[in-house]
């Protein structure tokens, strides 16, 4: 196949790719057998010349380096042509026709992925799932949007899917490899989408994620793998430093007799941290971020990154960040034509999120606006971490006499005073109470933000917008500890093995998924 990069087409989608291909390459479309888009990305440096950047795969009729020559494009080169599914990278690296069992904790991207490996290698797992199968999860998250008292075990964090599951569903990582593209094909061949495979900012969208989650839970199935739902797992038995079973509670209560368990339990799993710390299991705390969610109305971040309406171009997104007196601020999860959602699972506590539709067609665009805390800030013991999110989110909590998030206007949170809401009407779905967001974050914090927002508005001047809603807290941006794991995927117990964002080692949906792959090959090589 021959890559070439370089190129570029029009917004409005009417230039035929294969036309372009043959361009470059100066031959005719005829000795054209296949094209396929690698990368795109949307070019906005300039306003006025707003056009997509492309990266094309070439199948030529003929010898590919003669096409080279004549074509003597600087920017194509021959190349290998892109990785496969899981199925065919586990028969080319000779980890295919395995045997045996695992159990899989938790039904996040890692856990998910994890155990599609596995199921494709002929390993049957056991995956444990706290809360319920997404369809039923889909219901009880909607009922507490709506004002339904919270449900500890299947929220907004918890249950199939992971928390990934009500967000933007977005899927570009800073995390490369192998690993990565393996998940963006599967996700994309359980229904995301083949545009997942070449966006530069892939995303499927919270109405879509339901069905892809529902899709490789299927597969997995057929494979001979096992989900257990509304069930946790409560404690383990180890003999000599090494797994001998884990230990139910919930619906399917007893125990598991097994001698490897993956823990992809996601970032919000404190009662389990807190059993695994219990039984031995040696962890450390590490940084993460809170702060708030701030709100402006898309039509605005669209001028602002475009220079005119979208008209044709997709909602414009934004990624920020500054180093604020030596404390690092930046944008997070930021979700275009999106809602704030509530997003707690733990009772007296008061968190927010942000999600968006596939189409992103939503009145507001949100934000995480975010300062890093360290073990400094917090403590040095392994569950800190933890109780200072608590502190917060129970501060949030009582501002608002309960999940209804706080908010206010950034002009007013500059002035520590309640206020009123103005242009930018909160979209939070279960309501919202206006208070001062002052008083449920760390003043470092507040001023960190402050200071970062107008940092911020010179590169999006609308950013520091006197009318720009914030909601808080927003606690839940990765896990505040880490469980150690040794180079063969195992933590101090033999045979539990720490994967994903839970465990600390990932930060989103595709990085997790990517560690969920990792974990599993560590699993087959081993057998």
């Amino acid at each position: 196949m021959i890559k070439i990069s370089g190129l570029r087409c029009g917004i409005d989608g009417g230039e035929d790719i294969v036309r372009i291909a043959a361009k470059s390459l100066n031959m005719s479309v005829l000795d054209i057998a296949d094209t396929r888009i690698l990368r795109r990305s949307l070019d906005c440096r300039r306003k006025g010349d707003i056009h997509y950047a492309l990266t094309l795969g070439v199948t030529v009729k003929g010898d590919e380096k003669r096409a080279l020559r004549l074509g003597k494009n600087a920017k194509a080169e021959i190349c290998e042509p892109p990785i496969g599914g899981i199925s065919e990278y586990l028969a080319s690296a000779g980890l295919g026709g395995k045997s045996g069992s695992a159990v899989i904790v938790g039904s996040g991207p890692a856990g998910l992925m994890c155990a599609l490996t596995l199921a494709k290698s002929g390993v049957k797992p056991t995956v444990i799932e706290r809360g319920d199968r997404v369809q039923e999860r889909v219901k009880i998250v909607s009922d507490f949007f709506a004002g339904a008292d919270l449900d500890g075990e299947c929220n907004v964090q918890f249950g199939e899917g992971g928390a990934g599951t009500f967000s933007d569903g977005k899927l570009n990582s800073g995390v490369g490899g192998e690993y990565a593209l393996l998940a963006l094909r599967e996700l994309a061949s359980h229904g995301g989408g083949h545009e997942l495979l070449y966006e530069s900012k892939p995303h499927i969208g919270t109405d879509i994620l339901p069905r892809v989650v529902s899709l490789i839970r299927d597969e997995i199935i057929s494979l001979g793998g096992e989900f257990i739902y509304n069930t946790k797992v409560d404690g383990i038995r180890a003999e000599g430093g090494k797994l001998r079973s884990v230990i139910l509670k919930g619906r399917h209560g007893g125990v598991i007799d097994c001698d490897t368990a993956v823990f992809a339990v996601g970032h919000s799993a404190r009662d389990t941290y807190e059993m695994l710390l219990s039984e031995g299991v040696v962890m450390c705390p590490k940084p993460f971020a809170i702060g708030l969610r701030i709100e402006h109305r898309q039509t605005d971040i669209d001028m602002a990154q475009y220079g005119r309406a979208r008209g044709g171009l997709p909602a414009a997104d934004y990624k920020l960040s500054a180093d604020i007196d030596g404390r690092g601020c930046y944008t997070f999860c930021m979700c275009p034509g999106g809602e704030v959602v509530a997003a707690a699972s733990e009772r007296l506590g008061c968190v927010v999120n942000g999600m968006s539709n596939s189409r992103r067609d939503g009145v507001n665009a949100n934000s995480a606006v975010l300062a890093s805390v360290t073990p400094r800030d917090f403590g040095d013991k392994v569950m800190d971490g933890v109780e200072f999110q608590r502190r917060y989110e129970r501060a949030a909590y009582e501002l608002s006499c309960g999940y209804k998030p706080p908010v206010q206007r950034l002009e007013d949170f500059k002035a520590h005073r309640a206020g009123g809401v103005g242009d930018v009407s909160p979209s939070c779905r279960r309501g919202y109470v206006l208070s001062d967001l002052n008083e449920c974050l760390p003043v470092y914090v507040s001023r960190s933000i402050v200071k970062a927002i107008d940092v911020f508005a010179k590169k999006i001047n609308v950013f520091n917008h006197a009318d720009s809603m914030l909601s808080g807290v927003e606690t839940r941006t990765s896990a505040p500890l880490r469980i150690i794991r040794d180079d063969d995927g195992h933590s101090s117990i033999r045979g539990i093995m720490p994967c994903g964002e839970g465990a600390g080692y990932a930060g989103g949906i595709t990085s997790a998924a990517a560690d969920g792959i990792r974990i599993a090959v560590k699993i087959l090589s081993a057998l």
